[in-house]
Parts: C-alpha cells; sequence; structure tokens
C-alpha cells in the first residue's frame, strides 16, 4: 500500500472509485461481555469521592486544534482528551510513512476525535498553482480508500491567505478572482466526483472590512464550514459577525480561531495572542461569543497543537 505524495491531478477520468470496506466488528473486548456470564462492575461501586474526575471546556458545537509540526505523540493526545477536543486539523509532511498515517487515523478514531487534513500556501490562490490544491483532496480520497470507515479522514482545510502575497498590494482585486475561481473549481470536483469530504476555507476576519464582502460570500458558500481568524482581541465579536450572519443564511457551521502562540507577542502588543492570557480567557471569551449568537453554529479551534498543550501544561 502506497499513499501518493502527491496524487497526478491532470488526468480528470479517475472518479474516486472506493474499496469496499466492511463496517468494523464488534471488539474483542466487547464481545467477551456480551457472550459471558453477567458479572458485577467493581469500578461503577468505587466511591465517587475516590475517583478522579476531569472538568473539560465546553464546546456545544465542537472542537478542533492546527496541528502543523508533527503527528500527535501520547503526550498531545492527553492534551487533546482533556480539552475535549473533537477535531484535529493535521498537515500530513511528504515524508511521513504510510504506517504512520493509518497509526495516526486508527488513534484519533479511538478518542473519538475526527480528523481533517490541513494544507495551504499563499501561492494556491493563483489559477496557476491550483494542481497544488486539488491534490490535496485527490490524496485525501486515495487514502480514506484503504482505511476502515470509522478512520476515514472528514475533509481538508485550506489555509491559503492570499492576502500575505507580495502582489497583494499591487492586485488585490486580481489575486481574490482567482482564489476565488480555484474554491469553486475545487468545490465542483469533489461534488463531481462523489469525494464524500468537506471543504473547509479560513478566511481572516477582515475580508469584509477590506471591501471583500461578495468574495467573502462566495468562499463561505463554496465551503462545508468557514474558519474565521479571529485575531483581533479587542473586537472578537463584532469582527465575526458579518461572517456569522452569512454563515447562518447559508447554512453553514463556522469556527472562531483563537491564536496561542507567543512569537507574535512583541509585534502585536499582545493584541492578537491568548498566549499570555490563558485558556481560561479564552473560555470567557468564548462564552460571551456563544452569547452574542445564541442559536448559531459556532464551534472553536486552537492555533496551535503545540501551545495549547503549553498552556495546558501551565495551568493558565
Amino acid at each position: 500500500m502506497l499513499f501518493l505524495v502527491a496524487c497526478q491531478v491532470e488526468n480528470d477520468n479517475y472518479a474516486g472509485d472506493t474499496l469496499s470496506v466492511p463496517e468494523d466488528s464488534m471488539p474483542s473486548s466487547e464481545v467477551a461481555k456480551a457472550d459471558g456470564p453477567d458479572t458485577e462492575d467493581v469500578s461503577s461501586q468505587e466511591p465517587e469521592k475516590d475517583m478522579k474526575k476531569i472538568i473539560k471546556p465546553d464546546h456545544p458545537f465542537g472542537a478542533g486544534t492546527f496541528s502543523w509540526d508533527h503527528l500527535p505523540d501520547e503526550e498531545d493526545i492527553e492534551c487533546l482528551v482533556s480539552n475535549n477536543i473533537t477535531e484535529i486539523y493535521q498537515y500530513l509532511k511528504p515524508e511521513y510513512s504510510d504506517e504512520e498515517i493509518v497509526s495516526f487515523l486508527r488513534r484519533m478514531s479511538d478518542k473519538g476525535i475526527d480528523v481533517y487534513i490541513l494544507d495551504g500556501e499563499p501561492t494556491w490562490s493563483y489559477l496557476d498553482n491550483f494542481r497544488y490544491a486539488e491534490a490535496v483532496i485527490d490524496r485525501i480520497a486515495y487514502i480514506n480508500n484503504y482505511v476502515s470507515r470509522r478512520e476515514r479522514i472528514i475533509g481538508v482545510v485550506y489555509d491559503i491567505e492570499p492576502y500575505v502575497l507580495d502582489k497583494w498590494h499591487s492586485t488585490p482585486q486580481l489575486i481574490m478572482d482567482e482564489y476565488i475561481e480555484n474554491m469553486k473549481a475545487l468545490r465542483d470536483k469533489i461534488e463531481r466526483r462523489s469525494y464524500n469530504i468537506e471543504m473547509c476555507i479560513c478566511v481572516p476576519y477582515s475580508f469584509d472590512l477590506m471591501g471583500y464582502e461578495e468574495h467573502l460570500n462566495s468562499l463561505i458558500d463554496s465551503s462545508d464550514q468557514v474558519f474565521v481568524l479571529n485575531y483581533n482581541k479587542a473586537n472578537e465579536i463584532e469582527d465575526i459577525r458579518t461572517e456569522v450572519e452569512m454563515s447562518a443564511r447559508l447554512g453553514k457551521r463556522i469556527v472562531t480561531v483563537y491564536e496561542l502562540q507567543p512569537g507574535l507577542l512583541s509585534q502585536t502588543n499582545n493584541s492578537v495572542t491568548y498566549y499570555k492570557d490563558g485558556l481560561g480567557a479564552i473560555k470567557t471569551s468564548y462564552d460571551k461569543m456563544l452569547n452574542a449568537y445564541e442559536g448559531n453554529k459556532l464551534g472553536i479551534a486552537y492555533h496551535t497543537l503545540n501551545y495549547l498543550k503549553v498552556l495546558s501544561d501551565d495551568h493558565t
């Protein structure tokens, strides 16, 4: 079995045929319980005061974390579970082996955590570079052919960010138009090939403030979920209002992303990252957003797993 590092995308004849993968059978431990004699559950008889309780953050619409640097190890998984993380957005480096990828998917499945593949470069905004964004969904579809149904990758999270390109300052409209065309083409391919994967798009909180409200609406319409990089601590609720309203109108889930990286402190005067504030401050912020947008599907995500673990360890 070989998972392609970059799937061939020039030939559109491949229709994403899937292998026949049977549903997982009942685990052997469950079979033994079902077939064996009735036994007392000793653990359930322990006094409640002697049982360790883990109070997890409340995420009524799901919680995820971005993971760029490495596949989660045991400490990372403990962090995911203790913070009630339900999704991970994982970058797959080209050097990862098939065994590493399958093991990662299995471990996440065992913990009930949905996996999305995270990828993107600003240059993927250009029509000439569409093939790179296209290769990601081809790779996901290919991998999903070779794992069990419960271990399959749910979708892709595109973090492209065209506004950091040098040419953005001179031709932003042209770049945005090409970017939109690429996203529409990706959506079309997913549907045409019946890939059965979700397409999620990261956007800054400021596209509407820049005058690209129509483009923003098109991006949300092309996506299954929209991730707003809501990196302005002074105005988080209002900065995301347009995105929430558009998502609600189009029936899409929206995710507000919190920055945790410490490297941004010096250049932003702590206006972006929650590294110094800690996870308690994020909970307070998110609770306020849930109250402000009651009735909307507003999830939460942390950027990144490395610093979610650091802040969890610090108990901040």
